[in-house]
């Protein structure tokens, strides 16, 4: 099941004490910020939580699964992220002790 954005705006309300309203905001807030410097190319390391960062894809050749036709898939970026030990750790530590 996906989470959506309202559902992390209530729970990020509900454990930041804080409004939904101001939790909206700063959800809206990081993602401009984030898009902002995806934009610029720029790498974002949030320390304990992992680094955002643009990635070139080179041109390749693709088939199509339906008809068979080869096609090229030109040059693109995509933003990648990858995530800090820390926050790996927290999560692994999160579902061993569910577990228990």
């Amino acid at each position: 099941m996906a989470v959506l954005k309202k559902e992390f705006i209530d729970r990020m309300a509900e454990i930041g004490g804080i409004t939904k309203k101001e939790a909206k905001r700063g959800i809206e807030l990081f993602i401009e910020t984030l898009t902002d410097f995806m934009y610029e190319d720029e790498k974002v390391m949030i320390k304990g939580f992992g680094r955002f960062e643009m990635k070139t894809f080179k041109e390749r050749k693709g088939k199509n699964s339906f008809n068979g036709t080869d096609y090229i898939v030109p040059e693109h970026k995509k933003m990648k992220f990858c995530v800090s030990e820390v926050l790996a750790d927290k999560i692994e530590e999160l579902q061993r002790d569910s577990k228990d």
